[in-house]
């Protein structure tokens, strides 16, 4: 691994310096080669029967399903939907009843009441019942209606039993401090809890894009490990296939037996690179099973990807990248929220610096007789009527605490502004980086295929020259080493191109939407 990393660095400088594969427009259509067409084939112990046959839609799907994070971030959504239906809660209407029962026995303070010595007894039962509601204007609208029985044994009752009866209704409106009339003041609360929900739906967007790169990427880290495994034992079996050529020449005279040793030592480097490789594959796997979250139950069973490696150009520049992300990046949307709840609590702050001025106008009707249903009667006839006009008026002159306090909601706004200024900034930085990735990783996969033709053909001469006994083991083992070598450096960046491609997708913030997954 640590031959293919140089070498493949030294294909990097080879693509930038050479002109023409450094314009991928001049050179045929990259064909995918024949070795990465077929489905790996899996290490002689794993039981065939109990594979998972695993496409990358299924994976991030079970990703997706089973992360906790994600799991947690959707209990968190619907918490903070929730919260809005709490903040409406001070909008709702109240409704409260009361039903009292009194009985008091007084002497009489006057001759007009009683005669002296005498004890007036007066009953009385109240039952009300009102309804009251915050309007989104923030204004207090209240109707209540109030009924009253009387008994009384007084001599200047004007009848010993009376039923009265009134319905008021009656309202409340802020005009200085708590109302705008946009109505963002009064709904501060409103507002801010659907902020926070969206913020909450844009961290579960935030949370499930990791996870959805996290699990793409081992995905194709098994791809690698099985392509690499498959590499090595076609390695393997062309130094088997030399040995046993040399063993055929060292019997026929035509090599030394000294030969031999070169041709044992380059099959048991083989053989080791195959065990390896077999150990990187049980590594990868269950670094896609950990991105999963798989049951401990099912770790042991083998998986099998079926994606099989594809390369396309992915026109586009950074200007293009940033456009996008900065219209679908969730951590910029959240960002942009943060703004919004910065400016409605400035709002807030600074309207709170103003006098409370509340305009005030109720209206009443009566109904008094000595039948309840007198009482009622009355009341549908208007009999008596009343009606109030307040204006209450109430101040905090120097408003230290009032004016402080805006003064930490407009730092607070600027604070807001300057991090989703800077988390541009940041955005801008990270799609440079990824689409001068991709642009890499295209060169580099050309080039690898540049170097893997070169290697094939190279390998094939000198196994002619060895076949004439023009050439050495030596020599052999170097070009099967050189194939090997290339053949990874393909696959590599073959797959570093899709990771790469994934990399960008996640800074535009349109990995989701590229890879289907819904957040419901």
């Amino acid at each position: 691994m640590v031959v293919a990393r140089r070498l493949l660095a030294s294909l990097i400088v080879v693509a930038l310096a050479s002109p023409a594969i450094a314009q991928p427009g001049d050179e045929p259509p990259y064909v995918v080669p024949e070795f990465m067409t077929q489905l790996p084939p899996l290490p002689p112990n794993v039981d065939a029967k109990s594979v998972w046959r695993l496409d990358l839609a299924e994976a991030l799907q079970v990703a997706i399903h089973q992360n906790t994070n994600v799991v947690v971030e959707r209990q968190q959504v619907r918490i903070q939907d929730l919260g809005i239906d709490v903040a409406k809660g001070k909008f709702e209407p109240v409704v409260n009843a009361f039903v009292d029962h009194n009985s008091i026995d007084t002497p009489p303070t006057t001759t007009i009441v009683g005669m002296a010595g005498q004890v007036v007894n007066t009953t009385s039962q109240d039952w009300n019942v009102s309804a009251s509601q915050t309007l989104e204007s923030g204004a207090q609208a209240q109707v209540a209606f109030s009924n009253n029985r009387a008994d009384t044994g007084a001599a200047d009752a004007i009848d010993p039993l009376l039923y009265s009866s009134n319905v008021t209704a009656s309202i409340l409106q802020p005009i200085l401090r708590g109302f705008s009339t946009d109505l963002v003041v009064p709904r501060a609360d409103v507002l801010r809890a659907k902020i926070t929900s969206k913020r909450e739906r844009a961290q579960l967007a935030v949370t499930a894009s990791n996870i959805v790169q996290l699990t793409e990427n081992a995905y194709w880290d098994l791809v690698n490990a099985l392509y690499t495994y498959d590499l090595y034992v076609h390695s393997q079996q062309r130094a088997q296939d030399q040995l046993s050529l040399t063993h055929r020449q060292i019997d026929a005279g035509l090599l030394p037996p000294s030969d031999l040793i070169t041709a044992e030592t380059t099959l048991a480097q083989r053989q080791l690179q195959v065990v390896q490789a077999e150990l990187t594959i049980e590594q990868t796997s269950d670094a896609l099973r950990s991105a999963m979250n798989l049951p401990r139950d099912q770790w042991s069973r083998p998986i099998l990807p079926t994606e099989r490696p594809s390369f396309a150009t992915q026109p586009g520049t950074a200007e293009d990248a940033l456009a996008i992300a900065i219209k679908n990046r969730p951590e910029l949307a959240q960002l942009d929220l943060d703004v919004q709840t910065a400016i409605i609590n400035l709002r807030q702050a600074e309207n709170n610096k103003l006098p409370q001025l509340n305009l005030g106008l109720s209206g009443s009707l009566y109904g008094v007789d000595p039948t309840y249903n007198g009482a009622l009667d009355g009341l549908g006839r208007h009999d008596a009527t009343g009606y109030s006009l307040s204006l209450n008026f109430s101040w905090t002159p120097l408003m230290r605490a009032t004016s402080a306090a805006a003064e930490i909601s407009r730092s607070s706004e600027r604070i807001a502004a300057a991090n989703r200024q800077q988390a541009v900034q940041d955005t801008w930085a990270a799609v440079r980086d990824a689409v001068r990735n991709q642009s890499s990783t295209e060169r580099q996969v050309l080039a690898a295929a540049k170097f893997r033709e070169l290697a094939t053909e190279n390998l094939a001469v000198e196994q002619r020259k060895f076949a004439a006994s023009t050439s050495s083991n030596f020599l052999v083992a170097q070009r099967q080493e050189d194939l090997a070598t290339a053949q990874l450096a393909e696959l590599q960046a073959v797959l570093s191109h899709k990771k790469a491609l994934v990399q960008l997708l996640r800074a535009e913030g349109t990995l989701l939407e590229a890879r289907h997954v819904l957040l419901r």
